[in-house]
This record gives C-alpha cells, sequence and structure tokens, in this order.
C-alpha cells in the first residue's frame, strides 16, 4: 500500500478555497480603490532578495529569527521577503532619476517570516502596502494617516473601535538623549525594548528592562515612557527638563503633527502613544501601530512610519520616504470582531451567469458554440455537462440563483435557435440565435439586480 501524505500545508501556511479567497480579494479590492482614490500606483518586487538589503536595515531578530533562506548556492544566500520596504528601495534607487516625485506606490505582497505560527499570525501573509517617496514635509505623514483612516472607515469601521498610536523617532530620540542622558549607542536598545512592552506580561517586562539595563535613570525612563498616551502627560513625569528639548527638531515636529490632525478633523482616530516606537532600525521620523480598542484582538493591526535614508544602501541619492504594511490576517479578524465583513461576500455571485441546460451530449459542439456567443459578449456562462435530465439542469441553476437559463436540445439545434428561460417568472421561448444577445439584455434590463 502506497504511503499517503498530510493533507495539511506546511506549518503556518494556509490553503485558500474560493470562499476564503473571494473575502481574502474582497478586502484586497476594497483597500486598492482607497489606493486609486489617492492616486498610489501598483508595483510588484521577487518575493526573493539578497539578505544583505535586509540585514543592513532591517532588525537583527526580523533577518536572523524570523526569516526564511533559500541558498542554493553555496555562500549565496537569499531570503523570502519578510517585508516590503528594503526592495521598495532598491527599485526606486535603480530608476530614481527618471521617477517624477513624489512617488506614490502600492503593492500587495505575499511576505514570509519563521516564527511561531499564532491567532493573527501566520508564516506566509498578503500584505497591503502603501508608500510615499520624495515628500519630507508632514503633510505626506498626514496622507498616508488619512488613507489609514479612510480604509477603516470604508469597511465600516469607527473611532471607538480601531486608534492610530503615534509617536516619533525623532522626539524619542530627543527624550533619551536630554531627559534620559542616554548614550547614543544606547538608544536603539531602548527602542528594542520599548518594541517588547505590549507583547510581555508587566512583571516579564519590568524583569526585561531591569537585566537590559544598568542604569536607574534609563530603567525608570522607560517605565514613564511605556504607557503616556499624550506628550504633556509623559513631559509631567519628569523634572528639570531641558530648554534644548523644546527646541528640538522631534519635540517641535510632534507638536506640529499633532496640529495637523486636529485641523484636518482625524484626531479622534489617533492617539499619541509613547511606548509606541516600531522595530525596525530604520524609521527615522512619525511613526505608527494601528490597534483594535476592544480586547479580543490584542495585538496591533499594522504599523509604519517615516523612513530618511533607507535607499542609502544602493545610491548616494537622499529620499525621504513614509509608509505602512497592513497584514491582510489581523485585519480580517479585526473586521469579523465588529461584524464588518458580509457573509455573502463568502459565496460565488451567479446571478449575472447565463446557465446552459442541454439535452443530450450529441448537440455539445451546438452548445459550445452558444457559450461562445455568450462569453464573446463579455458574459459569465457555465454549461452542464449532466445533459438528459433537464429538470435536475434547472433545479441547480435555481440553487445557484441565476437569472437566465438557456435550453438548447436537438430542436434548437436544427433550427439553430435556443430557448432562452427566465428564472425569475419562470417564462421561456425560443429564438433564433440572431437575437440572442438582444434577448438576454431585455431580461437583465428588466428584471437583473
Amino acid at each position: 500500500m502506497s504511503k499517503k501524505f498530510s493533507t495539511q500545508p506546511i506549518r503556518g501556511m494556509e490553503d485558500y478555497y474560493p470562499s476564503d479567497l473571494r473575502e481574502v480579494n474582497w478586502m484586497i479590492e476594497t483597500i486598492r480603490d482607497v489606493a486609486e482614490r489617492y492616486c498610489y500606483e501598483e508595483f510588484e518586487t521577487p518575493l526573493l532578495e539578497p539578505i544583505e538589503i535586509f540585514a543592513a536595515k532591517s532588525s537583527d531578530e526580523l533577518v536572523n529569527e524570523q526569516s526564511f533562506f533559500v541558498e542554493k548556492k553555496k555562500g549565496e544566500r537569499l531570503i523570502l521577503i519578510p517585508e516590503l520596504t528594503p526592495s521598495l528601495a532598491r527599485m526606486v534607487a535603480k530608476k530614481s532619476q527618471e521617477l517624477k516625485k513624489p512617488i506614490r506606490w502600492f503593492s500587495v505582497p505575499t511576505c514570509y517570516r519563521y516564527e511561531r505560527p499564532q491567532k493573527g499570525r501566520k508564516r506566509s501573509f498578503k500584505q497591503p502596502n502603501f508608500d510615499i517617496l520624495g515628500e519630507e514635509s508632514l503633510y505626506a505623514d498626514l496622507e498616508i494617516f488619512n488613507i489609514i483612516v479612510d480604509i477603516f472607515t470604508e469597511f465600516g469601521a469607527t473611532s471607538d473601535q480601531f486608534q492610530i498610536y503615534y509617536n516619533n523617532r525623532r522626539f524619542m530620540d530627543s527624550v533619551c538623549k536630554f531627559i534620559l542622558k542616554t548614550n547614543e549607542d544606547k538608544i536603539p536598545l531602548v527602542y528594542k525594548v520599548l518594541d517588547k512592552s505590549d507583547k510581555m506580561e508587566e512583571n516579564e517586562f519590568e524583569k526585561y528592562v531591569i537585566d537590559t539595563f544598568k542604569d536607574e535613570v534609563i530603567i525608570q525612563g522607560i517605565f514613564k515612557l511605556k504607557d503616556s498616551k499624550s506628550v504633556n502627560e509623559l513631559l509631567e513625569k519628569f523634572d528639570n527638563i531641558p530648554k534644548d528639548f523644546y527646541d528640538s527638531r522631534g519635540y517641535l515636529e510632534l507638536i506640529d503633527f499633532e496640529r495637523l490632525l486636529s485641523e484636518v478633523g482625524i484626531s479622534d482616530y489617533c492617539t499619541f502613544s509613547s511606548g509606541t516606537v516600531r522595530g525596525l532600525d530604520y524609521y527615522t521620523g512619525i511613526i505608527y501601530e494601528v490597534f483594535d480598542t476592544g480586547k479580543e484582538n490584542i495585538r496591533s493591526i499594522f504599523g509604519g512610519g517615516r523612513y530618511d535614508d533607507l535607499l542609502s544602501l544602493f545610491s548616494d541619492e537622499k529620499i525621504s520616504g513614509t509608509g505602512f504594511g497592513m497584514g491582510i490576517l489581523m485585519l480580517s479578524l479585526f473586521l469579523k470582531t465588529y461584524n464588518l465583513i458580509p457573509e455573502e461576500i463568502r459565496e460565488k455571485d451567479y446571478t449575472d451567469t447565463i446557465y446552459i441546460a442541454s439535452i443530450n451530449e450529441e448537440i455539445f459542439i451546438y452548445t459550445n458554440k452558444i457559450a461562445e456567443i455568450v462569453r464573446n459578449e463579455e458574459l459569465p456562462c457555465l454549461i452542464d455537462y449532466r445533459f438528459k435530465n433537464l429538470k435536475n439542469q434547472l433545479s441547480r441553476a435555481n440553487e445557484l440563483g441565476v437569472l437566465i437559463t438557456l435550453i438548447v436540445g436537438p430542436q434548437e439545434m436544427e433550427k439553430n435557435a435556443v430557448t432562452i428561460r427566465n428564472m425569475k417568472t419562470e417564462d421561456q421561448k425560443t429564438i433564433k440565435l440572431t437575437y440572442l444577445i438582444e434577448e438576454i439584455y431585455n431580461i437583465i434590463e428588466q428584471f437583473g439586480e
């Protein structure tokens, strides 16, 4: 007896049956509609890249612990992309002089991360990305926030259900430098620790901070930074803040950004969070993570931010960018929590399908000719290959919910005709093939939804 293989996909990967894929595609198309509204052009990159371009700018944890490698040729290590930004930077650097700035690009790659599968996290995932490059002002960051709000509200979500928790890396640099007196080489470690604050239990996090830093000022400072929900609330926790801090670019930029959020009317969807720092090393300005405000989905839905020197990996040209990657799986969990995915999305809609019931197999070639006429009109058409049992074929057409069924038999073939049946009214008549398309459109116009 031959060995039977498992029907399960590789751990952390997922099969998408047609109903599952319809749901995913509905989400992606809704997001794509927003992308087009903001004039973002779609692009695509290879799934494999040299590992060096990720190792140079992404976190060590992402590259060394959470990535899939391919080493087909000794010494040449390739990475299945865990995120898109380095690939985006490579493409832009290649044709930077030809591309008109600002560049507004959108993509839906499949990304791969070798991490423990759990709720909302797989090893393979679709991740729509939005990026705007060549625009250094805060207006670009503001546009990205507007896009996020539009995506969620397009699905029917409200500010009571989601929030964009934002911060600024330059602001945090200033806090570390002027308030915590942290050495510059230790600042990335502060970010790494803070990035884990919402991923650990409180006691576990406290131990992690104490074990990581020996400086009591930094330790207490990190505890204060962990969960302040406004700039004023954060600064009130510290004494004797120097004037240099209030003159710093990070502080002034963050205050200016908060003003813009209020002036464009989306501040209800946005909350400052000093604990939001993002784990990737290349972020430099405004950063953010989007969270479900309820208790069911406690992890970040997605995040992003500004990166000012990513292109330096590929050229000497300086192009600032800002953007985000949104995992479809976490978005799906959020939408399902609030019943924002219509049930009918998972079912194929056959309403506009022209169903052909054929009396016997001998007339298949004629039946196929009729299907070709219909499809040439760009109308979906389905042939029932069971033949003979007309009652069963009509019953199947009813189950699918089609509006129009074409009945074909030897008599129709002999007369170069077809019987057209309105499944709503159960009226039917035999017509010449010449009038078929006209009659189909008449029924659709009167009875179609």
